[in-house]
């Protein structure tokens, strides 16, 4: 029995959180107070060894003992949701699935920790996960147009998801605004964070001299969002137009992008084309921390700066360049990198194909032509060998004038060296490798073909 186990100080701390949510359900019942405190102890569950796919409409939560695995079950089921346990080897595992697991994702992206997304090491996979699966239970809806004192038009647009909503302010001026005020910074961060179910990145911010708390999204990241929320905004836009609020020129600009869709990354528009015939993909902005959160981004996705990618400012305005090693690389980090670093190159891969495939053509055939290079890179998989006293740092590869280079930096008995090979065709057909290492003597070495 469970009970006969409890001077064991680990069984009793995995059974104090689930007991007192069900105590707490039984004599509070379920409301907005006690599901936070039933969210937040899911969230610890699922941090632990716990889980969220949002590929398989699945949460799990694990426990070594059955009779722990039954109890989060019964709190489960005490706050609406239906779970199954199963034995998978040595531990009990509570599966959540269905429309079921939609619902706990979305109170657990409500009342969990942040997401962190700024630096790969503290990122919250498990969170960005339900925040994708959450997302199925959106709904939004707006009302009440109308013309403001300063001859703007205004609606209410109201984001809801399962049994919590948020209404925000829109404002059509010369741009489509969605606003959200609060003195509460709680309420603000939910705010933001239904934003983030629609895929419209928003920040919080302290609105200067007001005590409020502000959330704040503009026309091209909101056309960046889901379709619910862009067809919403459209209806709205519309409706201005037959009430002869907005200017029909202005008013069609907006109607295309909330249409079509922009093609951005978490709100930030990116330029995908070619120039020389080499494919340029740069970010640019006269605001720094736009700038500055871009070139985190690509180090999480484990890209470096001066190597793949290149940060330039010029006249108050800022660039990241993405270099065409970056491309690769980002390829390869995909398939080979750590478990967060590849999810994120892979969907960054997935926006660069979808601006690429609006352009057409040479764009998408040399983007293409890059990620193919990348995926061949099993080489790159050398990255930290180390046997004998060496250890293998880094390995980069260029191709430039019909030329293959290959550079490999390793630490030996301490020191570092840089190796660089040179491989090249002449006109008679062989193959030659020329072989360099930093501070000493070429040597070249003829590769007879087989």
């Amino acid at each position: 029995m469970l009970r006969d186990r409890l001077n064991d100080d680990k069984v009793a701390r995995e059974v104090v959180a689930p007991a007192l949510l069900l105590i707490q359900a039984e004599r509070l019942g379920v409301n907005e107070t006690t599901l936070m405190y039933f969210a937040a102890a899911v969230s610890g569950a699922i941090g632990g060894d716990g889980y969220v796919s949002s590929a398989m409409r699945m949460v799990v939560l694990t426990s070594g003992e059955r009779e722990i695995a039954m109890l989060w079950a019964a709190v489960l089921a005490a706050y609406g949701i239906k779970a199954e346990v199963q034995r998978v080897g040595r531990t009990f595992q509570v599966i959540v699935s269905g429309g079921d697991a939609v619902r706990m994702a979305g109170r657990y992206f409500r009342y969990g920790p942040p997401l962190l997304e700024e630096d790969e090491r503290i990122i919250n996979h498990k969170l960005a996960e339900a925040v994708k699966l959450g997302a199925e239970g959106l709904n939004v809806s707006w009302e009440g147009l109308r013309r403001t004192p300063s001859g703007h038009v205004a609606a209410d647009l109201t984001i809801s998801e399962t049994d919590i909503a948020v209404k925000y302010k829109v404002y059509l001026s010369d741009k489509i605004e969605l606003q959200f005020r609060s003195t509460d910074r709680g309420r603000a961060e939910l705010a933001a964070r239904l934003l983030r179910l629609a895929d419209v990145s928003a920040e919080i911010k302290k609105a200067s001299g007001e005590g409020k708390w502000r959330v704040k999204a503009t026309t091209d990241m909101l056309a960046a969002g889901r379709e619910e929320l862009r067809k919403a905004l459209a209806e709205i836009v519309r409706k201005a137009v037959e009430n002869g609020w907005v200017d029909e020129e202005k008013a069609r600009r907006w109607l295309e992008k909330l249409e079509g869709g922009v093609v951005a990354w978490e709100g930030k528009k990116f330029e995908v084309d070619l120039a020389r015939d080499a494919l340029h993909v740069r970010y640019r902005s006269i605001t720094r921390e736009s700038v500055e959160e871009v070139a985190r981004e690509f180090k999480a996705m484990g890209l470096e700066e001066g190597v793949h990618f290149t940060v330039r400012w010029s006249e108050g305005l800022g660039r990241v360049s993405l270099l065409a090693e970056g491309v690769r690389r980002l390829k390869w980090v995909s398939i080979h990198g750590e478990e967060g670093q590849r999810q994120r190159a892979a969907e960054f891969l997935k926006f660069l194909e979808a601006k690429a495939r609006a352009k057409g053509g040479e764009v998408l055939r040399k983007l293409e032509a890059l990620v193919e290079e990348g995926r061949s890179r099993g080489a790159l998989r050398l990255t930290g060998l180390e046997k004998d006293g060496v250890k293998v740092l880094g390995v980069e590869t260029e191709e430039n004038d019909g030329k293959l280079y290959v550079t490999i930096r390793a630490e030996i008995d301490g020191a570092v060296e840089e190796y660089r090979l040179t491989f090249t065709r002449e006109r008679d057909g062989t193959k030659r490798l020329q072989f360099y290492v930093r501070g000493g003597a070429a040597r070249a070495v003829k590769l007879v073909e087989v």
